[in-house]
Parts: C-alpha cells; sequence; structure tokens
C-alpha cells in the first residue's frame, strides 16, 4: 500500500498534460500529421501558445527520434505557419520558444463538419528530402566543429526551403567559409546572397565564378571601363 501511494504522489508530482479534444479531432484538417501533434504534446506540458524550446537531447532519448529527425519535425510546424520561433522571459532569463498561436488561430477557422472543411484543406509544399537536409547539417557541424543550435537549423533549413539554395551551393559556400576560418552561418549567408545577386545558380556557374575571381578576371561590375581604348597622353612634357 505504501509503494502504491509513493508511486501515486510520484505521478501527482509530475503534473498533467491536457489537451483540446477540439484540436484532436480537427488537427488533420489543419495540416498537423501525427507525428507533430505527438511532438507537440511532449513539449506543451502547462503551456499551450508559447512553449520553451526543450532540450533537444533529452526529448530524443524520451521519443527515440534522433535530433535531425525532432528539428524536421519543427521546421514543418514553422513551415505550414503553425508555429514560429520567438523569445520570451522566464524567471528573469531570455529564452527561444516555440509560438504556436498561429495553429490555434487556424483551428479556429475549422467548422465542426467534416464535408464542410474538406475543400478548405491545403497541403503544404514536401519539404526538402530529409536526407539531403541531415547530409547538409552534419557536414556544417563537422567543419564547424560543434553542434548546430536549433535557431542554426531553422536559418539553413530557409536557405534551402524559402531561398531555394541547392545543397551543393550551401556545401561550396561552406568550403569558402572554412577557406577564410570564418567559420560563421552569417558569412555563408552573405557569399550565398553575394551569388544569387550575381545569378550564380548552380556549382558550375560558382566553380566558374571563383577561378576567374582568383585570376583577376571577374566581373563585378565596379570600376572597369568597357569603352574604346583610350591613348595616354603626357600633358608634362616629361619622358616616362
Amino acid at each position: 500500500m505504501i509503494e502504491l501511494d509513493d508511486y501515486a504522489h510520484k505521478i501527482l508530482d509530475q503534473g498533467q498534460t491536457t489537451i483540446s479534444n477540439y484540436l484532436l479531432k480537427h488537427y488533420r484538417e489543419i495540416g498537423i500529421s501525427n507525428q507533430e501533434l505527438f511532438i507537440y504534446l511532449m513539449i506543451k506540458k502547462d503551456h499551450d501558445l508559447v512553449v520553451p524550446m526543450p532540450e533537444m537531447a533529452e526529448l530524443a532519448h524520451q521519443t527515440g527520434y534522433n535530433q535531425q529527425q525532432l528539428f524536421t519535425l519543427f521546421h514543418q510546424l514553422i513551415e505550414k505557419k503553425l508555429a514560429k520561433i520567438t523569445r520570451v522571459t522566464i524567471e528573469g532569463q531570455p529564452v527561444d520558444a516555440y509560438d504556436f498561436t498561429s495553429l490555434y488561430e487556424k483551428l479556429s477557422l475549422v467548422k465542426d463538419t467534416q464535408a464542410e472543411t474538406r475543400p478548405e484543406l491545403s497541403n503544404t509544399n514536401q519539404p526538402v528530402d530529409s536526407t539531403q537536409r541531415q547530409a547538409v547539417f552534419e557536414s556544417i557541424e563537422k567543419e564547424f566543429g560543434r553542434t548546430l543550435s536549433p535557431l542554426e537549423m531553422e536559418m539553413i533549413s530557409q536557405w534551402l526551403d524559402i531561398d531555394h539554395y541547392s545543397a551543393e551551393m550551401i556545401r561550396l559556400a561552406l568550403k569558402e567559409t572554412v577557406l577564410n576560418q570564418v567559420y560563421s552561418l552569417k558569412y555563408m549567408d552573405r557569399i550565398l546572397i553575394n551569388w544569387k545577386k550575381k545569378n550564380l545558380q548552380s556549382a558550375h556557374q560558382i566553380e566558374a565564378y571563383n577561378k576567374n575571381r582568383n585570376t583577376g578576371k571577374a566581373d563585378d561590375g565596379a570600376g572597369e571601363y568597357h569603352g574604346p581604348d583610350i591613348p595616354f597622353i603626357n600633358l608634362s612634357g616629361e619622358d616616362h
């Protein structure tokens, strides 16, 4: 009996996670997958709208997913506009958090009749292949010599999903970053933006541009004269 009481106290001490039945009934209609709902339930605890970012290693241990799989699930929620990254203050300290306000806003638009809501459903674009995404993460982590933060992973995913940089372009930007010994995603971002401005869209174009730049032939469009040759006139009358 004592052991049962201890067990009951242990359960009560851990608290309870509550979830809206309306969300359980309609989550698929607003585009949430079973895995995404499971992850939301695992981190929400006594929060609903704004949930502090979990410790990924601990969440991986609890769920059996690896950290890359977990990040992909969080990114999919962000890509579907069901969540966003924000910052909150807890006990006087700023911490990163996931804001699920848009999830409940989208849920509020769902009518309680599946026949009426079915035409309203919209499928978001499929995310970039997870194997390719993970290979990009791993190559950057290897060169930087550390684990990427969730915010850094989000930035890289935006390169792939929003800016539509190829994985090969990102690897070439990483190569330049390492050669310059900067080890910064912001530096990589500037490289990628520069290539985009120059309309360099393939690895072949980038390699040709870098080769020309190294030999002084790259056309940056600044300080160059493209008209006819102008003869030099010595106005001083002195021979050189």
